[in-house]
């Protein structure tokens, strides 16, 4: 398999989710926590912004880390000298190519965009940066189109296109055909797919867009950005290595702490149900699901919680069977027969519809305590 690029745009667009603001030293942080995590670029942000994110950025880029520092660009002489400025050698110039941007944002036509440009990138390669273009809105552009920006990228010396999925509008098919076209027509440049997550396929589009050819995924972590969010890098690059076998250098224990920090500083919790950082995605309590784990976990979990640097974790409450509550009996040093551990299921399922939860070891404990005095040494 070729090596898949992993661009990281939390500090960008991550922190352009509604709300969300990271302070100097937070960005220096989490930039090295995804440089430990393995991921090639980091879009440390938009230096045009000026201020704490000017700084910060240039700080990012001047920390020696392995990764690619990327500042993120309009196609405006005032955004790329200022990532000039700051020593910025990885540049990303985003441009519209939506037919909609072109007349309702920028009220320009195409002939404006390309000239446009053509004038950025000659004045990034007389300064010696490398630099990558970002088609913003491409998945509601004309095909026509997208060949005419990544035909001028290219030849201007663009080491990358972004096809950007702005709007989360595409479905896998459907990103799979622009993509494989695309690649069928582009050698020499690095295709790049960055979706958002409006219809919750995000990470669905980025597998579709690789297994069609695109050589980089661009996403941030937890999937964090505007509106809906971006796409969840460990989502698909879980997908990649625990399905699909491929084996991408990325450490998903570190991709978890970096999670919960950033759950932390934004105050926004990260959902128990949410794929790879969810704290409850390897909870079983349904007593089919309970009784397959025990005899393989192969039955129920596609795979092993440790991959994602968590634990798994048998519940007890209203949906369990008779096989778990003799595992958590047998647990916890007790030994019991068929009725008498039917009968404390019974009696832990109607307690649990009482508490409308699962019930803890300690409550467990307590009913079979009351059961033996009651029924078995007749107390």
């Amino acid at each position: 398999m070729k090596k898949i690029i992993i661009n990281d745009t939390t500090l960008r667009d991550g922190e352009q989710t509604a709300g969300i603001v990271f302070g100097v030293d937070e960005k220096l942080l989490i930039a090295k926590m995804l440089d430990e995590i393995g991921v090639d670029e980091i879009e440390a942000g938009i230096p045009v912004m000026g201020g704490a994110e000017k700084l910060a950025i240039k700080k990012i880029n001047g920390l020696g880390l392995n990764a690619k520092i990327v500042g993120w660009n309009r196609a405006k002489p005032e955004d790329i000298y200022a990532s000039l400025d700051i020593g910025l050698k990885f540049i990303h110039i985003s441009i519209p190519v939506s037919q909609i941007h072109m007349e309702y944002k920028l009220k320009k036509d195409f002939q404006y965009i390309k000239n446009r440009l053509i004038d950025i990138l000659r004045i990034l390669n007389k300064e010696g940066v490398k630099y990558s273009v970002g088609g913003e809105d491409s998945s509601r552009a004309a095909e026509g189109t997208i060949i005419e920006i990544i035909k001028i990228a290219k030849e201007e010396g663009a080491y990358k296109y972004r096809y950007s999925d702005t709007v989360g509008m595409l479905n896998p098919l459907k990103t799979f055909e622009n993509i494989k076209k695309i690649t069928s027509l582009f050698k020499g440049i690095i295709i790049e797919i960055h979706t958002h997550n409006d219809f919750g396929m995000a990470s669905a589009n980025s597998v579709a867009a690789l297994a069609a050819g695109a050589d980089s995924l661009s996403g941030s972590i937890s999937g964090i950005g505007e509106r809906a969010g971006n796409c969840a890098l460990e989502e698909v690059i879980a997908y990649l290595n625990f399905i699909e076998n491929k084996k991408i250098k990325f450490d998903f224990i570190k991709a978890k702490n970096l999670a919960k920090f950033i759950s932390k500083i934004t105050k926004r919790p990260i959902p128990v149900y949410k794929p790879i950082f969810g704290k409850n995605i390897f909870y079983h309590e349904a007593g089919i699901h309970t009784d397959g784990i025990l005899k393989n976990p192969i039955n129920y979990e596609a795979y092993p919680p440790e991959y994602a640097g968590t634990k798994r974790k048998l519940l007890i409450g209203k949906h369990s069977g008779s096989a778990a509550i003799k595992y958590k009996l047998n647990k916890m040093g007790l030994q019991m027969n068929n009725e008498d551990a039917k009968n404390i299921l019974d009696i832990v399922k109607a307690e649990s519809v009482k508490l409308k939860r699962c019930l803890t070891d300690k409550e467990i404990e307590s009913i079979y305590n009351d059961y033996n005095n009651r029924y078995i040494t007749g107390i």
